[in-house]
C-alpha cells in the first residue's frame, strides 16, 4: 500500500520535477540543434500547469542548402539503372553568370523543376605542347578543364536554367565553362534514402565526347549500397584501330599521318580532330591520354588520372615479377629495371622476325629482323592535378596499337566520374571508375594491341562510408595472341585514378594496371616485350568536407525552440507520482524554408517521466503514440515517421519500445514529411504530443 501524500509534499514533489525540467530550458537564441542551458526559472507553489521545457535539437542533416535534400523521396535500386540526365552547355558560360543554357534541354532534362540540383562538369579545354618532340602533350594551361560545381534550378525557360540566389553565399556560376570543351549539365538526384541492392547498379552512359561519364548524387540521411554503383569504362575514350602502317621505325610524336602511327588516346587536352593541329597519330601522350604507337606495330601506350608524386617521363613502371626480367630492362635505351615513372605504362616494341635473346640483345639489334624491335610504343599519359574543391578529371583513354595487317587492338577506355554526398553510408556493395582493358590482337595477331584506360575519379562527402569498397584502377594493356616468332609490342597498362572520401572507407584502391604480354614463341624469356605497367593513383586523396564541395549554401533556418506544455490527464488535477501527463513540444520556423528531408526534431526525455507506447488518448487498441497538431499558419508538413533511442546521447534511434509504459526510452525522433513553409509576417508552427507517466 502506498502511503498518502499531504498537499504541501505532493507541492515539493512538484516543484522538484518543474525545476529539474526548467534547468534543461534552451535559450530562444539557440539554433541549428546547439541548447544552451538559459538558467532556472521560478515556478510557484501549487502551479496546476505550466510552460514546462524539454530539450528539443532540431537537427538538420545535412545543413539545409540551396539544394532540396530529399526531394526525390526514399528509392530503392534493384536492376541496372542510370539515375542522371545530361544536356551539353550550349556555347559558353562564363564565371559569375545566373543562369546556363544547355543544348535541347526540354528532351535530355525530361521533368526538371525548380529545386532541383545540377551539376556543371567540364571535361576538356586544356592547352598542351604541340611540338614534335618529347615535349608533346606537356600541360601548359588547365583552363577551365576538369571544373565542376552545382546549383540549384529556381526556374527554367525554354532551354535556359536559372540558379536560385542567396545573398552572400551564392551569387552564379563560379567558374567558366564551354559546351565545345565537353561542358555538360548533369541532373542529380536528391534521394531521402538511397537502397541499392545486391542485384542492383547504377552507372553512366559511357562519355561520348559531348555528355556522360558521370554518375552524381546526393542522399540526405543513408545510403545502403548493398549492389554497384560504377562509372568504370564511362570515361576518355581509347584510341581507335586503324590499318595504315607503313613506315618503318618512324619516330614522331605527333602527326596527321595515320601511316605512321596510331591513334593517341583521348584526355583533357582533347581527341582525335580536336587535338592541336588534328595531329592524333603518334607515340606522344596528349596530357593525360596514352600515345599511340609508332609504325610499325609498336603498342600503345596507357592513360593516366591520378598523381602519386613520382615524376614523368611516359615510361612508366617496369614489370619485375620475374627477377630474369631485370637483364631485358636494363638493356633499354630509355629505362632500367628500377624506374618508376607516374602515369601510364609504356607501349612495347615495334615488330621483330627472329627468335633472339631478349635477355641479351639490346632492343635495335640487328639481328632481331623485321623493325629490329625497336623502343617506339606510345607513350604512358601523364597524371593530373587533382582538386577536390574545383577540378576532377575523367580517366585518360589508352592509345591504340599499330596495325596494317587487320589485327590492331584499340585502347581501352578510362574510368569516368561518381561524386556522392550523403550523411551516411552502409552496406558492403562497391563504388568503381575502373579504366578499361586495352584491346587484344586479333585475327593473324601479327598487329599490335592497345594500352589500357586509366581509374577515374571517386568524389564523396560522407558521414560514414560502412564497409563498402571503393577503387578506381587502371585497365590491363592489351596482349598479343601470336604463336610464331614474329613479336609486336604489347599495350601499357592504364594508371590509376584518384578515390577522395570521408568518412572512413574500409578498402579503397587505385592501382596502376599490368602490362600486357606477348605470346611469341621468340620472346618466352620475356613476355612484356618493353610493355610496362601504369603507375599507382591516388587511392587515399584527402577526403572533402561539405564545406569544400563546391555548392551555394543557403543560410540556416532560425528555427524557434519553443518549451513544452504539460497537461494532466484524466480526472487528476495535480502532477503527482504514478499521474499520466500529456506534454506539447512546439516547433515554429519564422525565417526561410525548410527543405524536404532535412528536418527532424529530437526529444531527449525527462528522466522523470516513462513514455507510454500505445494510444495516447486511451480510446482503444494501439492506433498512434503521439498526436501532430499543425499551426496557423500551417507548416506544410505531415507527421511524422518515429524511431526510438535507449541511449541518451549519439545516433543510435534502432530501439524497439513495448507496448505500454517502457522507460528504456530515453529519445525520439520524429523525422516529418514534406518541407516547412518559411514564416513571413507570422511564424509557421507545429505542436507534438506525447503521452507519458510521472516516475
Amino acid at each position: 500500500m502506498v502511503p498518502r501524500r499531504s498537499r504541501r509534499q505532493n507541492e515539493r514533489i512538484l516543484i522538484r520535477i518543474y525545476a529539474i525540467f526548467i534547468a534543461k530550458v534552451p535559450c530562444p537564441s539557440a539554433v541549428n540543434g546547439e541548447a544552451k542551458d538559459c538558467g532556472r526559472a521560478s515556478v510557484r507553489t501549487g502551479q496546476r500547469s505550466s510552460a514546462i521545457a524539454a530539450i528539443i535539437a532540431l537537427v538538420l542533416a545535412p545543413p539545409v542548402a540551396a539544394e532540396t535534400p530529399g526531394k526525390d523521396g526514399d528509392v530503392t535500386i534493384a536492376s541496372a539503372v542510370t539515375v542522371n540526365q545530361y544536356a551539353q552547355i550550349s556555347g559558353t558560360a562564363a564565371a559569375g553568370s545566373g543562369s546556363i543554357t544547355g543544348i535541347n534541354l526540354a528532351a535530355a532534362m525530361v521533368g526538371l523543376a525548380e529545386g532541383d540540383l545540377v551539376m556543371i562538369h567540364q571535361a576538356q579545354g586544356a592547352t598542351i605542347d604541340a611540338t614534335d618532340t618529347t615535349a608533346y602533350g606537356n600541360i601548359t594551361n588547365y583552363n577551365s578543364a576538369g571544373r565542376f560545381e552545382f546549383q540549384t534550378v529556381a526556374s527554367i525557360s525554354g532551354s535556359t536554367i536559372t540558379f536560385a540566389s542567396y545573398a552572400g553565399t551564392c551569387s552564379g556560376l563560379r567558374y567558366s565553362y564551354s559546351g565545345a570543351s565537353g561542358g555538360q549539365i548533369v541532373r542529380v538526384p536528391q534521394f531521402r534514402n538511397l537502397t541499392v541492392s545486391a542485384a542492383g547498379s547504377i552507372s553512366p552512359p559511357a562519355w561520348s565526347g559531348t555528355t556522360g561519364g558521370i554518375v552524381a548524387f546526393t542522399v540526405a540521411q543513408t545510403a545502403a549500397i548493398s549492389g554497384a554503383i560504377t562509372a568504370t569504362g564511362a570515361g576518355f575514350r581509347g584510341g581507335a584501330i586503324d590499318n595504315a602502317a607503313s613506315g618503318n621505325n618512324a619516330t614522331t610524336y605527333r602527326t596527321t599521318d595515320a601511316t605512321l602511327g596510331a591513334e593517341k588516346g583521348e584526355g583533357i587536352a582533347g581527341y582525335q580532330a580536336i587535338l592541336p593541329g588534328g595531329n592524333f597519330f603518334g607515340r606522344g601522350a596528349p596530357a593525360n591520354g596514352g600515345g599511340g604507337g609508332n609504325a610499325h606495330n609498336g603498342g600503345g601506350g596507357g592513360g593516366a588520372n591520378g598523381n602519386n608524386g613520382n615524376t614523368w617521363a611516359g615510361q612508366g613502371v617496369p614489370n619485375n615479377s620475374n627477377a630474369a626480367w631485370a637483364a631485358a630492362w636494363n638493356l633499354d635505351p630509355t629505362l632500367t629495371s628500377t624506374t618508376s615513372n607516374s602515369g601510364g605504362g609504356r607501349g612495347g616494341y615495334t615488330f621483330g622476325s627472329s627468335n633472339q635473346n631478349a635477355l641479351t640483345l639490346a632492343p635495335g639489334g640487328a639481328a632481331w629482323g623485321g623493325d629490329l624491335r625497336r623502343q617506339l610504343g606510345g607513350l604512358g599519359g601523364r597524371p593530373l592535378v587533382f582538386d577536390r574543391t574545383g577540378r576532377i578529371f575523367m580517366g585518360g583513354g589508352g592509345g591504340a596499337g599499330d596495325g596494317n595487317n587487320g589485327g590492331a587492338g584499340a585502347g581501352g577506355r578510362g574510368g569516368g566520374l561518381i561524386v556522392i554526398q550523403a550523411s551516411a553510408m552502409t552496406g558492403s556493395g562497391t563504388i568503381s571508375a575502373n579504366g578499361l582493358a586495352g584491346a587484344n590482337s586479333s585475327a593473324g595477331h601479327n598487329d599490335a594491341p592497345g594500352g589500357g584506360g586509366a581509374g577515374g575519379t571517386i568524389l564523396a562527402q560522407l558521414g560514414s562510408a560502412g564497409s563498402v569498397t571503393f577503387t578506381a584502377n587502371g585497365g590491363l594493356g592489351g596482349n598479343q595472341l601470336i604463336t610464331n616468332a614474329e613479336s609486336e609490342g604489347p599495350g601499357g597498362g592504364g594508371g590509376g585514378g584518384v578515390i577522395s572520401v570521408s568518412g572512413g572507407p574500409l578498402s579503397r584502391t587505385a592501382n596502376g594496371a599490368l602490362n600486357g604480354t606477348t605470346t611469341s614463341n621468340a620472346l618466352t624469356e620475356f613476355i612484356p616485350n618493353g610493355a610496362t605497367q601504369g603507375a599507382t593513383g591516388q587511392p587515399t586523396a584527402t577526403g572533402p568536407s561539405r564545406a569544400e564541395v563546391p555548392i551555394c549554401y543557403a543560410p540556416p533556418p532560425q528555427l524557434a525552440k519553443t518549451v513544452a506544455s504539460f497537461e494532466t490527464v484524466g480526472p487528476n488535477r495535480f502532477f503527482i507520482p504514478e499521474s499520466d501527463v500529456i506534454y506539447t513540444l512546439a516547433v515554429s520556423n519564422p525565417g526561410t524554408r525548410i527543405d524536404s528531408g532535412s528536418l527532424s526534431v529530437v526529444d531527449p526525455l525527462p528522466p522523470e517521466l516513462t513514455f507510454f507506447n500505445g494510444d495516447i488518448d486511451d480510446a482503444g487498441p494501439l492506433t498512434t503514440n503521439y498526436q501532430f497538431i499543425d499551426g496557423t499558419p500551417t507548416s506544410g508538413l505531415t507527421c511524422c515517421t518515429l524511431a526510438y533511442s535507449a541511449f541518451t546521447t549519439g545516433t543510435d534511434f534502432t530501439y524497439v519500445p513495448a507496448v505500454g509504459y517502457d522507460p528504456n526510452v530515453k529519445r525520439i525522433r520524429y523525422t516529418p514529411t514534406g518541407a516547412m513553409a518559411p514564416g513571413s509576417t507570422t511564424a509557421t508552427s507545429f505542436q507534438i504530443k506525447l503521452r507519458t507517466r510521472i516516475k
